[in-house]
């Protein structure tokens, strides 16, 4: 039986599809899966003094996220692709964009605060592409093509998330929205 990999590899439509289907709740469940795909081949990360925890490590994923990439570059070291990734910089770079949607989203308000919550979900994908792209690499499956088919789970969660995507822009465009 062959060794489930190290992360979560998942290819980038399936990843995009999902994260913009759910206006980028997935995000909860990737960070869940790759923490807990790390606990399960590293079970040494859960002797005391290093917990990882996969569920408070994907709710407080801002505060993980370099922790994550450092793994994922470690994991992928000898590969000239994972090891030339400044992965330090894409967390930054990653949770100050998730800073600033938020802080815009509340400054500005209203139909135009909640038009640039809908916007950075866009703006957040690319980000979480290239991450996934050096998951896959790392764990030898640089396509994803393990794990690049919906399941009806996924199609439920594409179906709810169209449903929400309906409900936030049609609360978005409700003249006078506040």
């Amino acid at each position: 039986m062959l060794a489930e990999p190290e992360f979560y590899v998942v290819s980038k439509r399936k990843l995009a599809i999902l994260f913009l289907a759910t206006s980028s709740l997935y995000v909860l469940y990737w960070y869940y899966k790759n923490w807990d795909r790390y606990k399960s081949r590293h079970p040494e990360a859960s002797q005391l003094g290093s917990m990882v925890s996969p569920v408070p490590r994907a709710v407080f994923w801002m505060f993980f996220t370099h922790a994550l990439f450092r793994k994922v570059k470690a994991c992928g070291h000898a590969l000239p692709q994972v090891a030339g990734w400044r992965s330090g910089w894409h967390a930054t770079i990653l949770v100050a964009l998730m800073i600033l949607a938020n802080v815009v989203d509340v400054l500005i308000g209203g139909t135009a605060g909640d038009l640039v919550s809908i916007a950075s979900v866009f703006v957040l994908l690319p980000p979480f592409l290239v991450a996934q792209d050096k998951i896959n690499l790392s764990c030898g499956d640089p396509e994803g093509k393990g794990n690049d088919r919906l399941s009806k789970a996924n199609w439920a969660w594409v179906i709810a998330g169209g449903v929400l995507w309906l409900i936030l822009l049609a609360a978005a465009l409700q003249p006078g929205a506040a």
